[in-house]
């Protein structure tokens, strides 16, 4: 009767945390379909050995033929079980989501047969980029995919363990094990998926708010302003400074905008002043009034 009330609440507060965070629930489904045919498709058929809880059902399916979705999903609820006490609920119910799905989709991907590539790299790069775009999708949208990121998040609450250095030797413990079971060349096949898969995930978490922030000293701070203010619809901040050689007192104009409008800009100022000094920069992520929410981080 217990159990049945807590999965009762469970399912309740699932559906409630899907109704505020629709755009969340969105990106992790799709990124974990991705995820999901990329494993089943692309790594699977050429035996590349993998990391984390899916380096470890790789493992039993390539010994025992155990489908991955099993593995996948009884290793994160053994996972989940272990550290929920010390997890924030929202990480909790959205790693059990992905986690389920995942095996979902893999148990799903498996009933079809895909075309097999007679170059094993491109096989890699390609399950890496697959693969990498659904995992920076599900970060994107502050879930996780499970597995040693459930366990050395609750290592590190339990005991205060450094995260990126546990999840190093977890994975590399893995790839070891790998080694007895996979030959040499799928072995370093699969440690190319894995960089090629790091690389897309930091490229779809940067894309996503991707800005440039424009710095521009001019003599003209008026005629910028009004045009940031009034053209373009956006604020900015006005920063008084002097030059180390001159001593001459300029104004310094901060704004962060899209690269389409950081041109704009750009081609405004030189128009109303062409010895401004024009700084541009790329900017990962933007959070505050007018872009990314702190609700949302």
């Amino acid at each position: 009767m217990m159990s049945a009330r807590l999965s009762v609440g469970l399912w309740s507060r699932g559906m409630e945390l899907v109704r505020k965070e629709w755009s969340t629930f969105f990106l992790a489904t799709l990124g974990t379909i991705f995820m999901s045919f990329a494993i089943v498709a692309l790594t699977i058929p050429y035996r590349f050995a993998g990391a984390g809880l899916a380096g470890i059902a790789l493992l039993t399916k390539y010994v025992w033929d155990i489908s991955p979705a099993w593995v996948i999903a009884i290793g994160n609820l053994i996972l989940l079980g272990w550290g929920w006490k010390v997890l924030s609920p929202r990480f909790v119910l959205w790693t059990l989501y992905v986690s389920m799905l995942t095996s979902g989709a893999v148990a799903f991907f498996e009933l079809f047969e895909y075309p097999m590539l007679n170059d094993m790299l491109l096989a890699a790069i390609l399950s890496g980029i697959l693969g990498g775009l659904g995992i920076g999708l599900v970060f994107k949208a502050g879930a996780s995919t499970g597995g040693t990121d459930v366990l050395v998040m609750a290592a590190r609450k339990k005991w205060g363990v450094d995260v990126g250095m546990y999840s190093f030797y977890i994975n590399i413990t893995i790839l070891l094990f790998s080694w007895f079971v996979v030959d040499m060349e799928r072995l370093l096949l699969g440690g190319i998926l894995l960089y090629v898969e790091s690389l897309t995930i930091d490229n779809v978490l940067k894309s996503f708010d991707r800005r440039k922030q424009v710095s521009v000293i001019t003599g003209c701070p008026e005629e910028v302003r009004r045009f940031i203010v009034e053209d373009m619809n956006k604020s900015a901040t006005l920063l008084e400074g002097s030059g180390a050689y001159t001593g001459d007192e300029r104004t310094m104009i901060m704004v962060v905008v899209n690269r389409r409008q950081a041109m704009d800009l750009k081609r405004f100022v030189v128009s109303v002043d062409p010895k401004a000094f024009i700084i541009l920069a790329d900017v990962a992520e933007v959070v505050g009034e007018g872009f990314k929410h702190w609700k949302h981080i």
